[in-house]
């Protein structure tokens, strides 16, 4: 059996300031061929997955298109996206494959066009209108009607922080080989819930909401009649301004009532417990002032506004005010702002300079005005590590060049890239010690608990001004009705 694989992997947040370029795709994920063996092997992403999942499948042959990845931000170039869809769509590679399986994200979003993954899924089909074809998802996905409709099966990550990456691919092929061996007629059928799940609080913790509509999935799958192979939920992206915006429920099935039902089941499940969901979040400046570290607690403050991983930009000022304002212990770790044309400043003053810089309100000031301070240059990097933490372990990193400014009591890292703190190995390479700070202020949310939630007494998040703020009502929305954002009143369900 040969099979076919693709990726492409990109969550782009419309109210972001900017596109995500070419550039941000080559400092992350593109490779194709043999490229991809050598980039993915042993790692816990979706493609390391596809590779382990042939190592227990000796009578399969994977074959390799481009995988493209980039980390959240805003819409992506179209022109580049047009040429990755090309790319993909047309590649010879595929000429006598068995099957396709394609690694997605689900909310990716082109600067015109407002479902690309639909666009590829379109293009594929019309190549091989019957050759079946597999897609993983992130938790996190807006599919389109169209696109679930051009799928013979469908995954999704069943963990947030997502360290089932691998996962998702393995059980994706594991449903591949099994349509293509026995002939079965299956498909992918979607029921919506009517509202956007926020993520604020949709980590799969013991007791945790998004708990329980896993488990339920799984057991809706369990007590199922063999017609139904797979069952996922899924939240939507609340920061994709595209139609599809819209939680609900994804199911691989031979028999289209029976896949409906269930979904049916699953989505009225969701909206059950949408309440849960709702983000209560206290201001930086309250949290601060509590002065939680007096008891030696080691804690961590988190601004999920401007989080990279929800499209974040890494330049928004609220939480470094509110810190500068506040008491801070000595030690504590400010990470980071993206800002490479200050970090090209810092490299060339040198270690140990004293230089005046402004921080953050670079890309977008409507999240707050830059903050002007004076300090020490302490460190000074190439960027450059491998996640050794249980989220993408094994994959490279590339930050471009870094530094480490010292502020009082305060060490703020700035870089070149806009990638997330989440992993340890970002910390050691900037000669911070975790273990002796008292007091660590990061743009993260969930994925920053699945390295370190054991590390810290407290993790805290806060709300301030940003792209990925709470209070999603304060965004100008165009494509996604306010109701779908009301989680008091059960707006309906709907099938597709």
């Amino acid at each position: 059996m040969k099979i076919g694989i693709s990726r492409l992997w990109h969550e782009a947040n419309s109210f972001a300031s900017g596109t995500t370029d070419r550039q941000a795709f080559r400092s992350g994920e593109w490779v194709r061929g043999s490229e991809a063996i050598q980039f993915y092997k042993a790692t816990a992403t979706e493609v390391g997955g596809a590779l382990a999942w042939q190592d227990e499948h000796s009578n399969t042959d994977l074959v390799f298109s481009r995988c493209a990845a980039a980390p959240p931000g805003g819409p992506v170039e179209q022109e580049l996206l047009d040429e990755i869809i090309s790319s993909i769509a047309e590649d010879a590679v595929f000429d006598d494959v068995d099957g396709l399986y394609v690694s997605l994200h689900g909310a990716c979003i082109g600067t015109k066009d407002l479902s690309p993954e639909t666009t590829l899924l379109k293009r594929l089909r019309v190549r091989f209108p019957n050759l079946k074809i597999a897609a993983s998802f992130d938790m996190h996905c807006c599919p389109t009607e169209q696109l679930i409709t051009m799928l013979d099966v469908a995954t999704v990550y069943r963990r947030y922080p997502h360290t089932d990456m691998d996962l998702a691919a393995k059980r994706a092929l594991d449903l591949l080989a099994r349509v293509i061996e026995t002939g079965e007629s299956s498909q992918v059928v979607m029921v919506r819930t009517g509202v956007v799940l926020p993520s604020f609080n949709m980590r799969t913790d013991a007791g945790a909401p998004m708990t329980g509509v896993e488990l339920y999935s799984e057991k809706l799958e369990q007590e199922s009649s063999q017609d139904v192979l797979a069952v996922y939920p899924f939240a939507s992206f609340a920061y994709a301004d595209v139609p599809a915006t819209n939680s609900g429920a994804l199911v691989t099935t031979t028999d289209t009532e029976k896949g409906i039902e269930t979904g049916q089941q699953l989505a009225d499940y969701m909206s059950s417990v949408r309440e849960a969901f709702s983000p209560l979040l206290p201001s930086a400046k309250s949290v601060l002032d509590k002065r939680h570290w007096i008891n030696r607690n080691r804690i961590a403050i988190l601004e999920p506004s401007d989080n990279p991983l929800s499209g974040g930009i890494a330049d928004t000022t609220g939480l470094l005010k509110a810190a500068l304002q506040s008491e801070l212990p000595d030690g504590s770790v400010f990470a980071f702002f993206f800002d490479p044309s200050l970090v090209q400043k810092i490299h060339k003053a040198g270690l140990g300079a004293q230089i005046d810089v402004q921080l953050g309100g670079r890309l977008d000031r409507r999240f707050g005005e830059p903050v002007a301070v004076h300090a020490e240059v302490l460190c000074l990097t190439d960027g450059k590590f491998t996640n050794e933490g249980p989220m993408e372990r094994g994959l490279p990193v590339a930050l471009g060049k870094t530094a480490v400014l010292s502020i009082g009591p305060l060490r703020v890292i700035v870089t070149s890239a806009c990638k997330a703190p989440n992993d340890p190995e970002y910390f050691n390479l900037h000669d911070v010690d975790l273990r002796t700070v008292p007091v660590l202020l990061a743009k993260a949310k969930n994925h920053f608990r699945a390295a370190f939630n054991e590390r810290f007494n407290e993790i805290i998040l806060v709300d301030t001004p940003g792209p990925a703020m709470a209070n999603v009502s304060a965004l100008p929305f165009q494509h996604v009705p306010q109701q779908r954002f009301d989680l008091s009143s059960n707006i309906g369900n709907g099938v597709a």
